[in-house]
């Protein structure tokens, strides 16, 4: 846990395309759009007792979490780990642009997907960091 401390990003891990989408869109944010800033968190290694993604959420500078729809998966599992924790949450599938109501990543083709996780990665950017 060396170096300057991150904004931790979580995201919705769900088998859906609204999963799907948000799970992309974190990728892009800690990956490619923000890697010096941000650090990338499993929301599954926040069921470990202590250690590894744990660790990095308790020290990071700010929490934001990409929830693909009003479920709330991420935001339940992280709010059951950190009680206290008062987390920037997104819920992503209020800012994509789907066709009809599909639920599986199958029902739209991976460009489109892609297009939507990109778009939601630069709007999150705006509002979440500024550019």
């Amino acid at each position: 846990l060396a170096g300057p401390r991150k904004d931790a990003v979580l995201c919705c891990e769900g088998m859906c395309l609204k999963g799907e989408t948000a799970r992309q869109a974190a990728n892009a944010i800690a990956y490619r759009l923000a890697p010096d800033q941000t650090v990338r968190i499993c929301h599954g290694g926040l069921l470990e007792k202590s250690g590894g993604m744990r660790d990095l959420v308790a020290r990071a500078q700010r929490v934001l979490i990409l929830d693909g729809c009003g479920m709330a998966c991420c935001s339940r599992l992280t709010r059951a780990a950190f009680p206290d924790l008062r987390p920037e949450i997104v819920f992503t599938d209020r800012l994509t642009t789907y066709a009809g109501t599909p639920f599986g990543t199958d029902e739209v083709p991976e460009a489109e997907i892609s297009a939507n996780a990109q778009h939601v990665a630069e709007t999150v950017m705006q509002q979440y960091f500024g550019g």
